[in-house]
């Protein structure tokens, strides 16, 4: 992710003060006042609230081990179950005028009280009796009974057992993710979502994503104000007031609770480490920040954090997730080890405590993730970041095809973009790579389209909603999981060779890549014909590793060519570990004729990009031996640029076939956002082709051709898959793409 052109004012009154100092202590004998429900009938999954009149003693209210008050459920029939409950205080909003523009204002609208917030899936009579327990006894409460009644609503999400990559509703729907990142509000506050997320659902987007952290956010839980075992209650007010906008929209929240920066010193990018309320001079337990994953009293605290989020938000179908953190790789000591310890412990917890059972999730920086962590049986779905793709729909699905977490489970891309410094809106204007990524994403096999990063500097200015809209209507009821879809298998055929692939676009691409031992972390030949054909008796690895960090992955690759004319080979870096670097040497005929040092300059561990074009080195007609070999620190992401390759169509399909539906999408492959950016797209349509479909069922299948930028289906028309299931479309002339949606006749 990125931070550049944020603007924020932290604007808020926070209900309680420094750790230890609260002034929402409590030192009376425990007694259960009275026990008020807004309601005693809902539908399912309407909320009910209690409200609870406490007294008690203690001293934080947000410490389970000094007062527990919990909803203890005895459905009519089934399993009883709790819900816990949490300190609640009411807020008002205004907009003032500043000098700097207008700014959120909050203030109290009423003292703080004990609140539970509870919903039931399935209908009935609940018995429900509030329980209290604090260091001088236990006491609990006459029991309420509500009724619950039916409702046709899509309820929680989850992951399916058997169509392992897509999520469904408990109403059994596919829940295909359209959305972005709308993660925090400038000054403005909430009066920013206000604007944001109507624009959103108006597009038919039903997924957004905020952060809980670090201290300065809109949502922030932990503050220095309210202490590291705190809660500043008018940030929580705050993310109340924005679910129940996403209820009334329809929109589906991810909820982040943590994000490196606060394990993150400020001598590196973005790192507030020292601003944080969990080190010991701002009044912490913790020494060290990577204490925060071992230390027995911050552990606690944030069990106690996790108790408060699921008090809170666990009631609302529309939280989809929980995500432990945001790019929890760039911390300023990661261990993997540790971290899969923490992650197991955590969301097992989280799973106790959570009687709605959302699902739970984590995230990376790099684009491989932690296989250890990303693999957890306790983790429902795995998620990647990937910035500074030139080709969306070839980039991105390499990421999903390199998870070995995904064969088992939903991928998507949490967040990705042009690059990390915000310059999207300069550089993409229309929002190409927005476009290319959603619809390529379908034929990716992935659980959603991926998330732009920018929301308030580029997608809100650029008014970029309606790409998402028309993606939308492509897909509107199309059901992934009861078409059960296999990805597209098509070929392009009727192009003559001016509408083959340029030669500068000859490259050879691999997916594979890890930094653990596998057949292509070894070293490996590749042989490619003088007719361009290419042949590898093993994976090559897209990762190019050095000889020092991880000596025993060092992987260069051999390439016996026959070149048909003079000509040039080259190797495109796309991206320098930031781990200390790395080194290209380009030996022909085992004579170094490249010597590259790709030196790792600064403070920070982010993918350096400085390096990042083709080397090339010229080559003469005839039959030659090229190694590529890094002799650095550490990898690179490496690409082959081999002229002669044996040309591709200019167009690409993507798509998935189900039963009785598919979708297909064609892709110019020059129509990238790079391309455009830099002058090198020009409208130049492929004409007269053609693409062949295969895998379809026997029989009439009427066709509906789709202009993906206005989102608006064409007339359609009627074609037949013979006995082997091939099914032939014309194309009309592509200049930048097209899409297709077939329905199988009855």
């Amino acid at each position: 992710m990125s931070w550049n052109g944020l603007e924020w004012v932290l604007i808020c009154v926070h209900a309680v003060c420094g750790a230890g100092d609260y002034p929402l202590s409590m030192d009376k004998p425990l007694r259960i006042a009275g026990v008020e429900a807004d309601r005693t009938e809902a539908r399912v999954f309407d909320r009910i609230t209690l409200d609870i009149a406490l007294e008690a003693s203690y001293g934080n209210p947000f410490r389970s081990e000094e007062i527990r008050v919990d909803v203890a459920v005895q459905p009519q029939s089934g399993e009883p179950f709790t819900v816990p409950a949490f300190l609640y205080q009411p807020f008002e909003r205004r907009l003032e005028d500043t000098d700097k523009g207008p700014a959120e204002r909050l203030q109290p609208a009423g003292e703080p009280r004990w609140q539970a917030r509870l919903a039931f899936p399935k209908p009935g009579r609940y018995a429900l009796r509030v329980t209290a327990l604090d260091k001088t006894g236990a006491a609990e409460s006459e029991s309420i009974e509500v009724n619950i009644v039916p409702a046709d609503v899509a309820g929680m999400a989850r992951t399916h057992p058997m169509e392992h990559r897509y999520f469904v509703t408990d109403r059994g729907d596919t829940l295909y993710l359209i959305g972005a990142n709308v993660c925090w509000a400038g000054a403005r506050g909430t009066f920013d979502y206000d604007d944001w997320l109507p624009k959103y659902a108006g597009a038919n987007c039903n997924f957004f994503r905020v952060w809980l952290s670090p201290s300065w956010m809109t949502f922030a839980m932990n503050t220095r104000e309210s202490g590291y075992d705190g809660i500043a209650l008018s940030n929580a007010w705050r993310l109340d007031y924005v679910l129940q906008q996403a209820e009334q929209l329809g929109l589906r929240m991810m909820v982040c609770i943590d994000s490196f920066n606060i394990l993150r010193s400020k001598q590196a990018l973005y790192g507030v480490w020292e601003d944080s309320p969990y080190i010991q001079a701002n009044g912490g337990p913790l020494a060290k920040s990577e204490d925060y994953f071992t230390d027995e009293t911050l552990l606690a605290a944030y069990r106690d954090r996790l108790r408060y989020l699921v008090a809170r938000y666990g009631y609302s179908a529309n939280v989809f997730a929980w995500e432990f953190w945001n790019e929890v790789d760039i911390i300023d000591t990661y261990n993997s080890e540790v971290a899969a310890a923490w992650h197991t412990d955590m969301a097992r917890h989280l799973r106790a405590l959570d009687p709605w059972d959302h699902l739970i999730t984590t995230s990376y920086a790099r684009p491989q993730g932690d296989p250890k962590v990303d693999g957890l049986a306790e983790l429902d779905f795995v998620q990647t970041h990937h910035y500074q793709a030139n080709d969306m729909a070839r980039d991105l699905g390499l990421d999903i095809a390199q998870k070995a977490a995904a064969t088992d489970r939903p991928h998507f891309h949490g967040e990705f973009g042009i690059d990390h410094g915000g310059r999207a809106r300069d550089l993409d204007p229309a929002g190409v790579h927005i476009h290319n990524g959603a619809f390529s994403s379908v034929g990716q096999l992935q659980a959603g389209i991926p998330m732009t990063w920018w929301w308030d500097a580029y997608v809100h200015p650029q008014n970029l909603y309606p790409i998402y809209a028309a993606f939308y209507r492509w897909i509107e009821g199309f059901d992934f999981v009861r078409q059960h879809v296999r990805p597209l298998d098509a070929e392009i055929a009727g192009v003559d060779a001016s509408n083959l692939r340029i030669p500068s676009d000859s490259l050879f691409r691999t997916d594979a890549g890890s930094w653990d031992p596998a057949p292509w972390n070894r070293p490996a030949t590749v042989r490619i014909t003088r007719e361009g054909a290419l042949q590898s008796e093993v994976p090559v690895s897209r990762l190019l590793h050095g000889v020092r960090n991880h000596p025993d992955l060092h992987n260069p690759v051999t390439f016996e060519i026959d070149a048909p004319q003079d000509t040039s080979f080259g190797v495109l870096v796309e991206g320098v570990s930031g781990h200390g670097g790395a080194a290209l040497r380009i030996l022909v005929d085992g004579e170094t004729v490249l010597s590259e040092e790709f030196a790792d300059t600064d403070q920070d561990t982010a993918t350096l990009t400085a390096y990042d074009r083709t080397y090339r080195v010229p080559v003469s007609e005839g039959r030659h031996t090229i190694v590529v070999d890094n002799p650095g620190n550490d990898w690179f992401y490496a690409g082959y640029e081999v002229p002669w390759l044996r040309a591709a169509p200019m167009l690409r399909a993507l798509g998935v076939v189900g039963d009785t539906q598919a979708l297909v999408w064609i892709q110019h492959r020059a129509h990238t956002w790079s391309n455009v950016a830099n002058g090198g797209f020009v409208e130049s349509p492929v004409a007269d082709a053609r693409v062949i479909l295969n895998g379809l069922a026997e029989g009439a299948w009427r066709v509906e051709p789709w202009d993906t930028w206005e989102g608006r289906a064409q007339a359609s028309e009627t074609y037949r898959a013979g006995g082997d299931g091939r099914l032939e479309l014309a194309l009309p002339p592509i200049a930048r793409d097209v899409a297709f949606r077939l329905y199988k006749a009855q």
